[in-house]
Parts: structure tokens; C-alpha cells; sequence
């Protein structure tokens, strides 16, 4: 998993390398979540091609798993994804995540780290 620490405007976070597939299922949150323990960081910029097609499948459960984990570990989130791929159901479930402080989608690596480091 290539991954690397960041380190902007007093936050810490960890960011994915974008075209690196490390979350195929929920227990890969759990591994994320660990180095991110390591590094003392609570927040993790993540893009659309570090997830499994099935994150994007709501039906499979495993979009719902792995930001359940990340909230239950206080890990905030950023998902750098384009608009084309954020489509149906999916579409609604980001909508009504980017309510949320916990979890936002984003176009944009530069908005996604505007948020992740602001509090």
C-alpha cells in the first residue's frame, strides 16, 4: 500500500497514492485506520481509485462498513472522485454524507485538503 504523510496548515493526514486499489473490503479500513494510528493522524485523503467497485455498490455493504469503521475510529475523510462516477444511489448517499463532518466526497484534491485540514 503506497501511501504518504502529509503534513499542512497544523493537521496531519494520510494520503492514498491515486491510482492504488487498497480498499477491496472492510477489514482494509481497519488497516488504514492502523497506519494512520502510526503516524498520528486522524484525517486521510482517499481517491475514487483506491476503492473496490463494490464501494460504489451500495447493495454490497461495503461503502456503509468501511466509513462506519473510519467513524468509529474518529478518522475523518476525504474522497477525491469525479463527477461522472458518482452516479444513482450512490450519488444520494454522498449528497447526504457531505452533511456530515466525518466523510465528504470531492472533485478537487485542493478543496478535499481545504476541508480535511480545517476545523
Amino acid at each position: 500500500m503506497r501511501i504518504h504523510l502529509v503534513e499542512k496548515h497544523g493537521c496531519r493526514f494520510i494520503e492514498g497514492a491515486a491510482t492504488e486499489r487498497f480498499i477491496e473490503r472492510e477489514k482494509d479500513a481497519v488497516a488504514l485506520i492502523g497506519l494512520c494510528g502510526e503516524h498520528s493522524a486522524e484525517r486521510l485523503l482517499l481517491y475514487a481509485g483506491n476503492l473496490s467497485e463494490s464501494f460504489f455498490d451500495l447493495k454490497s455493504g461495503l461503502a456503509g462498513a468501511v466509513l462506519q469503521k473510519f467513524a468509529n475510529y474518529h478518522v475523518k475523510v476525504a474522497l477525491v472522485i469525479s463527477a461522472d462516477l458518482v452516479q444513482g444511489r450512490f450519488k444520494e448517499y454522498v449528497l447526504e454524507a457531505n452533511r456530515g463532518n466525518q466523510f465528504r466526497a470531492f472533485q478537487e484534491r485542493n478543496d478535499a485538503e481545504i476541508w480535511l485540514t480545517s476545523d
